[in-house]
């Protein structure tokens, strides 16, 4: 099976609307052995849909298409797939009922045409339900170059595409009896790693393997994927991998910090809090977008000036006047009177300059101190980060909790590196 996917949609060509869309159905598809083949992205015009139709053909028998399903003008897609394969398109009273239904929860009246253009579906085409939206999917079986062809509809927007994917669309492919074309892929966060020095280490070991090689750079460490066609090989390589990327690999599948953390602070039956200047809340906001990470976190203080600092973390006076908000000793003080003041045993400060200009003490912008306490356990750390303003805030960010993440497991990598791993 060979998969191709278009994303629809100007909005994400200009660049206003993310497309998270992609990052989540490769990855969906990568947790039954399939891969994305080719991705592209149309707006919202016929011929650019036309165009990405006849591209994504030639190398795929598969197509999935999101977004352009909903009632507005610019929602084109099932016309267009329509019209490109020569099919009708008529109302189904199916989808007529169903539309009618979801508009008549949150309005009053009759249903608008325009609304009711939701009510169409191709001839032939198995509907792929949403009880999320008023959009409904398709699933067309046809014929294209003289191959058989199946193409797969659904809404754009997450909420409605995330859950169809995982109820409708996955099952579906994961029994398609084809079995060619299958590719298994284990990844997993090197946390600390640089790429290239990881590259270079993984890429002689594992070069006997019948197993593709990526990596992406994170401001914590470097993911790294291995993928192949067979399962077997496939996690024997990325076994090996693991125990070549450093002292502090993550499980497999865990590709970011924040759960990890959370988890290693539940399993110790600890608190965290956080105190932060120059991220703005940017760790906490990381933390809490885990579930279920209120069982560990307490929560934190944004405390951008000086005097609330202060106030809220008993940093004193005498520090800013003698070393300045952004010094170790700030940081020091910031991350011991979090867990004092909040009542945690672990806590994580950052002090810092984002840029894109400095403060009045000429300190360089990029220049972060980040405080972590696990237990009895304290650090402090200076930085030098290059980048903008965004790039200095993520960087500090990915590197509070890796200090963090190393603090909680610092006897586990001690034992590690004695026993020569």
């Amino acid at each position: 099976m060979s998969i191709a996917v278009i994303t629809t949609g100007t909005e994400l060509l200009k660049g206003t609307t993310l497309n998270t869309n992609l990052a989540f159905l490769g990855r969906e598809l990568g947790s039954i052995g399939l891969a994305i083949r080719l991705a592209l992205t149309a707006g919202d015009h016929e011929r650019d849909l036309y165009a990405a139709f006849s591209e994504a053909l030639d190398s795929a028998d598969t197509l999935i298409v999101t977004g352009g399903l909903g009632p507005t003008r610019d929602d084109i897609t099932l016309d267009a797939t329509a019209r490109f394969f020569g099919l009708e398109l008529a109302p189904h009273p199916e989808l007529v009922q169903k539309v009618t239904q979801f508009w008549g929860l949150r309005h009053r009246g009759r249903v608008p045409k325009p609304v009711l253009r939701q009510a169409r579906a191709p001839e032939g085409a198995v509907f792929l339900p949403n009880p999320n939206g008023s959009a409904t999917g398709y699933r067309i079986e046809t014929v294209y170059g003289g191959r058989t062809r199946r193409i797969y509809l659904l809404p754009g927007p997450p909420r409605e595409f995330e859950p169809m994917v995982k109820a409708a669309l996955l099952p579906e492919l994961a029994a398609t009896p084809e079995q060619t074309g299958h590719e298994y892929t284990l990844g997993f966060l090197a946390a600390g790693e640089p790429e290239f020095q990881l590259q270079v280490r993984l890429e002689e070991a594992l070069s006997s393997f019948p197993v593709e090689l990526a990596y992406c750079a994170t401001p914590s460490g470097t993911r790294v994927f291995v993928s192949g066609a067979d399962r077997e090989q496939v996690h024997k390589a990325a076994e090996l991998a693991r125990t070549l990327a450093g002292p502090a690999p993550l499980p497999f599948g865990e590709l970011a910090l924040p759960a990890p953390v959370l988890a290693e602070l539940e399993r110790r039956k600890w608190h965290l809090v956080t105190a932060e200047s120059c991220t703005g809340g940017m760790i906490s906001a990381a933390l809490t977008a885990i579930p279920g990470s209120s069982r560990s976190y307490l929560g934190g203080a944004v405390v951008y000036s000086n005097e609330l600092k202060h106030r809220l973390l008993g940093v004193p006076r005498e520090i800013f006047n003698s070393f300045g908000a952004v010094s170790a000793e700030c940081a020091t003080a910031m991350v011991d009177g979090a867990a004092e003041q909040f009542g945690a045993e672990c806590a994580v400060a950052v002090t810092g300059i984002a840029g894109p200009a400095s403060d009045d003490t000429n300190k360089p912008v990029g220049l972060v101190y980040i405080g972590v306490r696990a237990g009895e356990k304290r650090i402090v750390q200076e930085f030098h980060f290059t980048g903008d303003r965004d790039s200095v805030r993520e960087r500090s960010c990915g590197n509070a909790l890796l200090m963090l993440y190393r603090l909680l497991h610092e006897d586990e990598v001690d034992t590690a590196a004695a026993a020569g791993r």
